[in-house]
């Protein structure tokens, strides 16, 4: 990736630039494009130092106003109304000759000069921030700061490969609706609950074929794992309890449009589920039952997870079916009117699985011109994407926790590994859109649906 030094020739009665500087990384943003400087600022005691002249050039200062004394070992940078001056390991800075304290000196390191930026930002009038998990510093007029991003998001390669999967078909599972009840308290009839729902996992229901309750769960019996529990009517039965199971089954067929065949209320309100999205179910004289109209089969997945001081029960319905891709456009330039016409003349190719896009890391680092490595350990794949020179962000295939420059970062839902095709590995790109600072923006009637707004401009 080859990045050009382009130095602004603004003076201190322009408009304040917004730029950022990160450190261990030469690259820098100015206005929202990418520069690189000679050497990369830096961190001492927590003091963010930067080269003197692209410091200064950021901050609108002609080069031809920036004066290094090698001899007295001064810097001395000027404008319009204003004159600065430094000197090497003194933290003394000199306004238009009133001295000031700083909490930094200026360095000479190996022959390069650094400042503190923060003292040199803030007497030129600029507002100064810290992103601290990126190590980075942002300044701008006050009020106006720049949006941040890790990514040098201005750089757009148009040598993004193509995805191609091995016979053009890519098999998912998606699921179809979902159910949930939490529980405090009540061990016995939750307890039974549980047994239920683990005898109900796993359930392939085929096409056009009826699920019975009663008869996947069979008799409720302590031979088959149940204790007594309370009924409806305070009754302490074996099983007492299941018919919180049978309730959030009939909740997740309803939800996924199966035709429900036979259902019925309990007796009495029960307090889990308002009235009429319960389904009480008693061995031999009342059961729920549904089939399956959708023409494909639907596995049925059911379980009960401790909370804390509470338990969840719930129950989902899943299928099979190919996955589906969708263009994603890239938006750098600002919007205007209409934005489509100022899309970038490359894009990225997203697969939907579970109502969730997802992009290639493959594609992503074409994009980006980003290193990217991968590797296989342990039956396990991981990816490793560089975002600059000092971060990157790891993460393994089915595993919702990525490791974003050394920080823990919890994805909405795990990437995945696609071993058949050019791009295998596939990371939500929601969250990969909020780890570079970038938006998504979905409209099913535009073609493309998808845009990856770089812009940092609302659409």
């Amino acid at each position: 990736m080859t990045l050009l030094l382009l130095f602004p020739q603004t003076s201190s009665a322009a408009a304040l630039n917004k730029a950022i500087f990160i450190a261990g990384d030469k690259n820098y943003v100015i206005n929202n494009a990418i520069h690189q400087a000679s050497t990369a600022p830096y961190l001492v005691d927590g003091r963010f130092l930067a080269p003197y002249k692209e410091a200064a050039a950021v901050l609108g200062i002609d080069e031809n106003n920036v004066f290094w004394d090698t001899n007295a070992r001064t810097i001395e940078i000027h404008s319009a109304n204003l004159e600065l001056k430094f000197t090497i390991g003194d933290k003394t800075i000199y306004v238009n000759g009133v001295p000031r304290s700083m909490d930094a000196a200026p360095v000479d390191r190996e022959g390069q000069v650094f400042l503190p930026l923060k003292w040199l930002a803030e007497a030129l009038g600029y507002a100064v921030d810290w992103e601290a998990r990126w190590q980075a510093v942002l300044l701008g007029p006050p009020g106006q700061m720049p949006l941040w991003r890790p990514l040098p998001t201005a750089l757009i390669s148009p040598n993004v490969r193509t995805c191609e999967f091995a016979g053009g078909f890519l098999p998912g599972v998606h699921r179809l609706s979902t159910s949930s009840v939490a529980f405090v308290g009540e061990y016995a009839n939750v307890f039974n609950a549980g047994v239920a729902a683990r005898q109900v996992d796993g359930y392939v229901l085929e096409p056009n074929r009826v699920f019975s309750f009663n008869r996947v769960v069979g008799v409720r019996s302590s031979a088959r794992g149940y204790i007594k529990g309370y009924d409806i009517l305070d009754n302490l039965t074996f099983g007492g309890g299941v018919c919180r199971t049978s309730t959030v089954l009939y909740q997740a067929a309803r939800g996924a449009g199966l035709e429900i065949i036979e259902r019925h209320p309990h007796y009495l309100p029960v307090h889990y589920t308002p009235v009429g999205t319960d389904a009480s179910v008693n061995y031999g004289t009342m059961d729920l039952r549904f089939r399956n109209n959708l023409g494909v089969p639907i596995l049925i997945k059911a379980g009960l997870e401790e909370r804390g001081n509470s338990r969840l029960l719930w129950a989902e319905l899943w299928v099979n079916k190919p996955l589906t891709t969708a263009r994603v456009a890239i938006l750098r330039k600002e919007p205007g009117d209409y934005y489509q016409d100022n899309l970038e003349p490359v894009g990225l190719t997203a697969l939907i699985w579970d109502d969730r896009s997802y992009v290639s890391l493959e594609q992503l680092s074409d994009l980006l011109g980003l290193p990217l490595e991968m590797e296989e350990r342990g039956g396990q794949q991981y990816a490793r994407l560089g975002l600059n020179g000092t971060q990157s962000m790891r993460c393994i295939a089915n595993n919702k926790n990525a490791v974003v420059n050394n920080h823990e970062f919890q994805l909405d839902s795990p990437p995945f590994w696609l071993p058949a095709g050019s791009c295998q590995f596939w990371v939500p790109l929601r969250n990969w859109a909020g780890m570079i600072g970038a938006d998504v923006n979905w409209n099913a009637h535009l073609e493309p649906p998808l845009v990856l707004n770089l812009s940092g401009c609302a659409l």
